[in-house]
């Protein structure tokens, strides 16, 4: 699969736990993108969902992944 962010070759590392996208890249690393942000977030350019993965990282307690909810697109 392609890294919804960047484009990079990335990993779907998804499970029938979470009701998302989980995704393991080599430039944006492990993150994940919940099903309700996933449509608006693609229609992001480049520049705003690499922001809004920051923002996602920097609410996100240490050693879990990010994850971009519908709340993160604001």
């Amino acid at each position: 699969m392609q890294c919804p962010v960047c484009g990079a070759e990335a990993e779907d590392l998804s499970s029938g736990e979470f009701d998302g996208l989980i995704v393991g890249c080599k430039r944006c690393g492990h993150f994940a993108v919940s099903d309700a942000a996933l449509n608006d977030f693609l229609r992001l350019d480049f520049d705003q969902r690499v922001a809004t993965l920051d923002r996602a990282r920097k609410a996100t307690e240490p050693g879990s992944p990010p994850l971009v909810t519908v709340a993160a697109l604001d």
